[in-house]
Formats: C-alpha cells, sequence, structure tokens
C-alpha cells in the first residue's frame, strides 16, 4: 500500500495557488524531460516526472525515483506522489529518458490527465 502522507515541509492545507504553482513547474518539467528536487516523507528525492493526473479530486504525479536520500534506487519504476506530499519542489538541471514501460495510456489516467512526457 502506498502511503500518501503529507512531509514536514509541506504545509498541512496547501493552497489553490500553491498546486497551480507546482502544476506549473512539474509541467514544464515534464516538457523539457528535467528531474525534480523533492522532499517527500521526510526523504530528499530526485524525480523523474512522467505523468500529472487527477485521482478524487487530487493532483498526483508518476515518477521515476532517480535519487533517494543521495543514493540511487536498486531498481528503477515509476511510482506515484500525491502533490499534496510534495514538498521543497525545485527543477533541477538533470535530464532523462522517459521509461519504456511507463504507458500514457494506461486505464489508472482515464478520470483526467493533465500532462505527460513525450517519448
Amino acid at each position: 500500500m502506498h502511503n500518501d502522507a503529507v512531509t514536514d515541509s509541506a504545509p498541512a492545507s496547501t493552497t489553490e495557488e500553491e498546486r497551480a504553482s507546482l502544476s506549473d513547474i512539474i509541467r514544464f518539467a515534464l516538457m523539457q524531460r528535467i528531474c525534480l528536487s523533492v522532499r517527500y516523507n521526510n526523504m530528499d528525492m530526485i524525480l523523474a516526472p512522467h505523468m500529472l493526473w487527477t485521482k478524487h479530486g487530487d493532483l498526483h504525479v508518476d515518477a521515476v525515483t532517480v535519487e533517494r536520500a543521495g543514493s540511487a534506487p536498486k531498481m528503477l519504476k515509476v511510482g506515484t506522489f500525491k502533490l499534496a506530499g510534495l514538498g521543497n519542489v525545485a527543477l533541477t538541471s538533470r535530464t532523462f529518458v522517459p521509461q519504456v514501460e511507463f504507458d500514457p495510456a494506461d486505464p489508472k489516467y482515464a478520470e483526467a490527465p493533465v500532462a505527460s512526457v513525450q517519448r
């Protein structure tokens, strides 16, 4: 089960303006294939975003964790992160190549896709 807890660095109630700003940053990262530096569940991470989408009215980003607490993960895979749980979001200078197994036509995105990385 995925933990969608809000991090200490993220406000307990994210405003519409903050969500819009995060959404803009993630859309830019998707268009340019740029990794994001984030804090999620009290951990600093580098994410390669692949899809921004809405589930039950909340924005989510599907991304590959490229680095977690300064180390590369054992396996690269696409995971889901709730935007409300992301803190300290910033663009990096690191670019990425979209994961081959990522499918923007996956039925889970059918409710409300917002933006997707292009191959």
